[in-house]
């Protein structure tokens, strides 16, 4: 919804596709001070948010912001960080932001630095609780002395599993949630991508790996057993997909991107359906062989 990464985004597609998220029951919203050119994604959510009566938890992060030309820079200084969490404040128009995280490690600065700067934020009751993404174990280890958190924020898909299976042990025994996005990998493991389907030349995705040459083929091989096993379900893959996503140990959130209402709807409908431990069980297996073959 900020429009950075996703082509046709409008704030008026966005807000109705929230409130479509809402009606589904959905209630975690998550976002970003660097999300969209002057604060677009928290600014479609407050809009989005006015008038609502439903309990909804708003999560975000400090600890980055875009540069004059739309890239995205950490910058978890103390102060800064500050800064950022009152520009949240006010563009979301809440006292407090739920989840507050740390963007990711600024490489400048030093971890315990930014994690005495989040706790101080929650100190002062502009958020509820603490959290931290994009770091490895030991920065988690280190992080968390310093500053608790409920939570920690990575990618995950069934290409990318290597992030949470580093951190999973450690979350269990400190009762951390784990909250993934890339869920769907930009769209890929929606399954609406035929093998030949060409991205448009401005679209950010061609840049990636899995969405070239041999691994874009690979990828659309456990694709097809995927919508197979879809259609057998009577669902669709990106409902598969997500069930298997949250059937996995510690995984407490998933996040689904959508720009448009039909398509959180499609994913929130994932839960209308009945899965057995065999059906994700055989996804797991499809899985492994593919990387055996030396897929990803």
């Amino acid at each position: 919804m900020a429009g950075l990464t996703s082509l046709g985004v409008t704030d008026e597609q966005s807000i109705a596709t929230i409130h479509r998220a809402l009606d589904m029951g959905i209630d975690h919203l998550d976002t970003a001070y660097s999300y969209g050119v002057d604060g677009r994604s928290d600014r479609v959510i407050a809009a989005a948010l006015q008038g609502r009566s439903e309990r909804v938890c708003v999560a975000s992060k400090v600890g980055g912001k875009l540069d004059s030309q739309g890239a995205w820079k950490s910058d978890a200084r103390p102060e800064a960080m500050i800064d950022q969490a009152r520009e949240i404040r006010d563009r979301l128009r809440i006292d407090a932001v739920d989840l507050l995280y740390l963007h990711a490690p600024d490489p400048t600065v030093p971890l315990e630095e930014s994690a005495d700067a989040l706790q101080s934020l929650v100190d002062r009751g502009w958020a509820r609780w603490a959290g931290v993404s994009n770091v490895n174990r030991s920065q988690l280890e280190l992080f968390h002395r310093r500053c608790p958190v409920v939570a920690v924020q990575t990618y995950f898909n069934m290409f990318q599993q290597q992030s949470v299976n580093e951190l999973r042990e450690l979350c269990s025994q400190e009762s951390i949630s784990l909250v993934v996005y890339w869920v769907l990998m930009k769209g890929m493991l929606a399954g609406r991508m035929s093998r030949d389907h060409r991205l448009d030349p401005q679209d950010r995705r061609r840049n990636y790996p899995i969405y070239q040459g041999e691994r874009w083929q690979s990828a659309q091989d456990l694709l097809d057993r995927l919508r197979a096993a879809a259609r057998n379900k009577g669902c669709t893959v990106a409902q598969l997909v997500l069930a298997w996503t949250l059937a996995q140990p510690g995984i407490s959130v998933a996040l689904v991107g959508a720009k448009r209402p039909e398509q959180i709807e499609e994913t929130a409908q994932t839960f209308n359906f009945p899965w057995e431990r065999s059906e994700i069980e055989a996804i797991d297996g499809w899985i492994g062989a593919c990387r055996k073959e030396g897929f990803w």
